[in-house]
């Protein structure tokens, strides 16, 4: 729990994503316990840090990954405590990252020590990496330290907030920008223009009631259905002015098995039949960037089978398979035919959230649990 403190104490919240001082929590701890480990960086201020167990082992790579940079507190007021005190009372530990992520570095770093100390011979490798830039997006993270060659397991834990149970499947993030176009007249004559935020108002409720329903409906067993979140709306130049542009930025979380192909197809159908049915549209659609693949690992993978009996023999309760609502650094290796599942303490609901916290039996659990799996790994 002082380890975990310590991490929320050490900012790490982006901008500027700086997670130099709350690495050097953890290598203190590893130097202290004569644990060997590297520190990565592509940019120098976005420090990454890597321990393999045994340092010169042999074997099959287990990896247990979390991220210690955070989102930025946000409205201080809306805090019952100083967001980056770790404060502990009525058996949680609060603060700005205490769940997102730096309950899992916690837990994970906890683990591989007390493999360490009690000198535990495992039948694999171990490996623990705390990385940055997972808030805003991996690239000079674990996507880079994949690249890079410096991260290759062959079963991948991703520490994140799942109450502790094993998920094994989440959605992925596909950002979808519309613009809708009208045209500019002075605003004292809209009938001389076309007003395009109006436009976009209009096409966004036909989206709301024509597309939704049909995405609320898809099923997934260890997932909600996909989703389209109207995000971002930024349209015109002054009050005066009838606006001539107006452009939506949406997030259209996909379930394993659908693409961005699909997703942008059907939101073009649902718009050409506003075109066609309500009033003339003239739009585009756009989206860049990378989307990875689904983590979508098999319920009877020995992976999953040995993290589930891990927990049942530590909780004595068998707790059911769950899927992880958000989307993680796990995606950059969902291509790469690895079983990988999500496990760690906390609430997900409370990530990014005012008065976030993890509670400390939890954390505890968690701690045990992952050691058990490392045990357990071959």
């Amino acid at each position: 729990m002082e380890l975990l403190q310590e991490l929320i104490q050490q900012r790490s919240d982006f901008p500027p994503g700086d997670t130099r001082s709350v690495v050097e929590v953890i290598a203190s701890r590893l130097r202290e316990a004569g644990v060997p480990y590297q520190c990565y960086a592509r940019r120098e201020h976005q420090l990454s840090l890597v321990v393999t167990y045994p340092a010169c082992g042999n074997g099959r790579c287990l990896l247990a990954h979390a991220h210690v940079d955070t989102v930025p507190a946000g409205e201080i007021e809306r805090w019952s405590v100083e967001p980056f005190s770790g404060e502990q009372r009525q058996g949680r530990i609060y603060g700005r990252g205490s769940g997102d992520d730096k309950g899992s570095v916690a837990a994970q770093v906890a683990a591989l020590l007390a493999l360490s100390r009690a000198g535990v011979e495992l039948k694999g490798v171990f490996q623990v990496a705390a990385v940055a830039d997972e808030e805003s997006g991996g690239e000079q993270g674990t996507r880079w330290l994949r690249q890079e060659g410096v991260l290759k397991p062959d079963a991948l834990l991703v520490g994140e907030q799942t109450n502790n149970h094993v998920a094994i499947a989440e959605r992925v993030a596909c950002g979808i920008d519309l613009t809708v176009f009208g045209k500019s007249a002075h605003g004292a004559m809209p009938w001389a223009g076309e007003n395009a935020v109006l436009k976009a108002a209009g096409a966004l409720t036909w989206l709301r009631e024509r597309l939704l329903p049909d995405l609320e409906r898809r099923q997934h067993p260890y997932l909600p259905p996909p989703t389209l979140n109207i995000g971002k709306i930024t349209g015109g130049i002054q009050w005066s002015i009838v606006p001539e542009r107006c452009k939506v930025e949406m997030d259209r979380r996909l379930l394993p098995g659908e693409s961005r192909d699909q997703a942008m197809e059907e939101i073009r159908q649902a718009l050409d039949e506003y075109n066609e049915q309500v009033e003339e549209l003239d739009y585009e659609l756009f989206s860049s960037g990378d989307v990875a693949p689904n983590i979508n690992t098999p319920p009877d993978d020995p992976f999953v089978t040995a993290a589930q009996e891990a927990l049942r023999n530590l909780c004595g309760e068998s707790r059911p398979l769950a899927g992880y609502v958000q989307t993680s650094d796990g995606r950059w290796f969902a291509g790469d035919n690895i079983p990988i599942i999500l496990f760690g303490p906390g609430d997900p609901a409370l990530a990014h959230a005012a008065d976030e916290f993890v509670e400390v039996m939890q954390v505890l659990e968690a701690a045990r649990a992952i050691a058990m799996m490392a045990m357990r790994w071959r």
